[in-house]
């Protein structure tokens, strides 16, 4: 299940399980060129070709301008983050050997690393950052990333490898946002070279570098020999080879036809458990899904209704028909994978108190509304669920099954009572609620308001105290809990699967996949 969206940030998904289907444009193709030549070095899996089999295929190999999590998928590949994260979300040294922050939060110095140069021999160095994030942050460019550097006042580089970046107000969170990608450095040289068709031609300092990529078929990456990091990377080349019917994705790796998926249908799990060559990987992501409310219209304009839903949903018969178990129940923005999430927060399902709410409400016979779902069979799986659930409270749900660009226009016009939603999900707690729940954000559809809560939000932000962060964001959950602008159902597993042939692979909670680690046998 992977997809993100964000008009300014990342990409909402339409409904917990339209995140194996819904987003996902496509760039242009050119002549395939020779495949590598690959050396045996030893019996040892060390080198080779692996074939992955992603979700669908890449919209844009520009960081700068991506809104889409499939992207995210290669980036990592291509690129170094400023910052890099481990499987278990720390922070790691990157592009920066070393950060500072000053007294007063609104000073980041960075000591970058020496000798590290881009794929088209561009020497990386802090003038190489500021120009990537100049260009971000022009509006010409109209660059979707630009909201990740709105708070920047000033960047300069007193010599050639340290950066000093001040903001205009403490924002703890900037570590956690250059991790991803606007924390991927381009290089200057060849945006300049390319222009608009950079896209299409990326260069990176990372593990890989790029080679082709033919539309709908395959993209290739070939290991970078002079990579900073010399043990790595381990493959000689990678091909990206998307599989957009979902069902076909496990036969393709027990056909041998790639090596490792990034996802796979939920009902496939227990198949692949009882597969002896098929190594199954599943975590809690960062991410959550959702049912989103029109706080402007009737009949979610009353609490009480909201209340109402929130009670019938149930969150156990949702892990167990549709995630197979591998569902985390929840109830808030904040995932038990990160520091956030506090187990206190939760409501027990109960038709009863879901029937004393619609009395509440003036509606003791129940009401009926209609719900946006996008039109995948997986979604309309769930969003029937949702229907069967509520209607034993004696509300009715209608579904109005619709693609992802006639929901988001519904939305975007206000003309809807609810979607269904979800993120797949940050490191930082504040990137994953912030712009859905603040005031007028980006991400507040249903036009959630409370000034409580907009101020503990930003208490968050400016907070250096991990133990203080947590407090607040309980405080917010606890308030968002009895005042319903949303229907938390729970956490995102993050599920790949490989065959026996490849060693080193690692899961990660953001869903993204990095391959400097990983190898496969010849």
């Amino acid at each position: 299940m992977k997809l993100r969206e964000y008009p300014n940030k990342r990409v909402l998904i339409s409904v917990a399980l339209a995140v194996m289907i819904t987003l996902l444009l496509s760039g242009c193709g050119d002549e395939t060129a020779p495949a590598a030549n690959v050396q045996e070095t030893s019996a040892e899996a060390v080198g080779g070709v692996l074939k992955v089999g992603i979700i669908t295929d890449f919209g844009t190999l520009d960081p700068a301008r991506s809104t889409r999590l499939i992207d995210e998928e290669l980036y990592n590949n291509i690129y170094d983050p400023m910052v890099k994260l481990t499987p278990d979300g720390k922070f790691l040294p990157g592009l920066s050997t070393e950060w500072t922050i000053s007294d007063d939060g609104k000073t980041y110095t960075f000591k970058l690393r020496e000798g590290v140069k881009f794929h088209d021999g561009t020497d990386f160095n802090a003038q190489a950052v500021i120009d990537n994030w100049n260009w971000i942050m022009d509006p010409a460019n109209a660059s979707p990333r630009s909201s990740d550097l709105v708070l920047v006042q000033e960047l300069s580089s007193p010599d050639p490898y340290t950066l000093v970046v001040k903001l205009k107000t403490p924002f703890t969170p900037f570590i956690a946002t250059i991790t991803g990608r606007t924390g991927l450095i381009a290089s200057p040289t060849a945006r300049k070279k390319y222009g608009d068709q950079y896209e299409m031609n990326p260069v990176g300092t990372g593990p890989f570098q790029f080679v082709e990529w033919n539309k709908n078929d395959h993209l290739t990456i070939r290991k970078n020999p002079d990579y900073w990091e010399k043990d790595q990377p381990k493959l000689d080349e990678v091909e990206f080879m998307p599989i957009v019917n979902q069902s076909q994705k496990l036969n393709a790796l027990l056909a041998g036809q790639v090596d490792l998926v990034d996802s796979i249908p939920f009902q496939d799990i227990p198949k692949v458990e009882n597969t002896p060559n098929l190594k199954l990987g599943t975590l809690t992501s960062f991410g959550y899904s959702r049912l989103s409310f029109n706080l402007q219209k009737p009949p979610f304009d009353n609490v009480n209704n909201r209340r109402a839903v929130n009670y019938a949903i149930n969150r156990d018969e949702i892990n167990q028909l549709i995630y197979f178990g591998k569902f985390v129940p929840g109830y808030s923005f904040f995932s038990p994978a990160g520091f956030a999430n506090d187990p206190s927060i939760k409501i027990d399902y109960s038709l009863e108190l879901a029937k004393e709410e619609l009395v509440k409400a003036g509606n003791p016979d129940g009401f009926t509304f209609t719900l946006l779902s996008a039109n995948d069979p997986q979604t309309l799986q769930l969003s029937q669920l949702f229907q069967s659930q509520l209607a034993k409270a004696g509300i009715k749900m209608n579904i109005e099954a619709l693609d992802s660009t006639a929901i988001t226009e519904k939305r975007n016009s206000g003309d809807w009572q609810t979607t269904g939603g979800g993120w797949s999900g940050m490191i930082d707690p504040d990137q994953n609620s912030y712009a859905f729940i603040v005031t007028d954000a980006p991400f507040n559809y249903g036009k959630y308001s409370n000034l409580e809560v907009d101020k503990l939000m930003q208490q968050a932000r400016e907070s250096s105290s991990t133990e203080e962060r947590k407090k607040i964001y309980s405080q917010v959950s606890s308030i968002l809990l009895e005042e319903v602008p949303g229907v938390f159902t729970g956490y995102q597993p993050v599920v790949d699967v490989w065959t026996d042939k490849v060693q080193g692979f690692e899961v990660y909670p953001d869903q993204l996949l990095r391959l400097h680690k990983t190898t496969v046998s010849k």
